[in-house]
């Protein structure tokens, strides 16, 4: 048998992320809940600062980061309950993506191709590297407990994706595992603890596919059918919130590489601009 990784034995030992958050950026208005094997339970609600445009939540953390002023913070984020231990407002401004894995977190400018990871673990984010050599032009990324999958789009917005690349991020450090084409996928991406959601738009549905993602490898996708559409979709270890601006909200399950619908969530609040939940 082969060893298992360094990120496998974090991922396999510690409890998995339940924890979601809801956050409006023109108020600050805040919320947390707990959601697991497609079950919710409310939690809180309180006030955050407002103008926060990214969220990452890993297994027990939570950093959320305003791209225009470089303000952001750091606290613990366990069973539904978040707690502050850092601010910061010295940030570089102008990060495209934010995305944390069990114990990581990757800053990512897609304009320039720097980046900036760290552990994100125990409350407290710590940087590790800094890189200057990522392609540039990645237009989606989402991580699991152990792995960060990209996809970059050159051409037009309505251009297939014209590779995905992935890698393992744990330890604080992004490591590059290889690419794979794909001239047919067109959607974003949404990763639980061990599992990838591609959502393609087409016309007026959108396409879904999925793909385990552990060990930084293993990507493989299968279509397994359509939806309306959705504005954003947040994630648990093991679980999807699908959100319209309006309130609607559906929730369904991902894990071992296996999606299932499990029903609508009534009275969801509208207008949350921020969904960010843990693995």
């Amino acid at each position: 048998m082969t060893p298992a990784s360094a990120a496998s034995r974090f991922c396999n030992r510690t409890t998995p992320s339940s924890s979601i958050l809801f956050y409006k950026a023109g108020s600050g208005e805040a919320g947390t809940g707990t959601l697991s094997d497609g079950n919710w339970q409310y939690k809180s609600a309180f006030d955050l600062p407002a103008g926060y445009t990214h969220a990452a939540a890993s297994r027990d953390s939570l950093v959320l980061y305003n791209k225009n002023t470089g303000e952001g913070e750091v606290g613990s984020f366990e069973d539904g309950g978040y707690t502050r231990n850092q601010t910061f407002d010295d940030f570089s401004t102008g990060w495209t993506f934010v995305e944390a894995s069990g114990d990581s977190v990757l800053f990512y400018n897609g304009n320039t191709g720097r980046g900036v990871t760290g552990t994100l673990k125990d409350g407290v984010y710590r940087e590790v590297r800094a890189y200057d050599n990522f392609s540039t032009g990645w237009g989606t990324m989402a991580a699991s407990c152990d792995t960060l999958v990209s996809a970059a789009r050159h051409g037009s917005g309505l251009s297939a994706w014209s590779n995905v690349g992935y890698g393992s991020l744990k330890d604080g450090v992004y490591t590059d595992r290889g690419s794979i084409p794909r001239t047919d996928y067109l959607g974003s991406l949404t990763a639980t603890k061990d599992s990838l959601l591609s959502l393609s738009r087409v016309g007026g549905h959108l396409e879904f596919q999925v793909s385990r993602a552990t060990d930084g490898a293993g990507i493989a996708f299968r279509e397994i059918g359509t939806s309306g559409i959705w504005d954003k979709v947040g994630r648990t270890s093991d679980s999807l919130f699908f959100y319209k601006n309006d309130g609607t909200a559906w929730i369904s399950t991902l894990a071992n590489g296996n999606y299932a619908n499990v029903g609508s969530l009534p009275k969801v609040s509208s207008g949350w601009s921020l969904i960010e939940g843990g693995v």
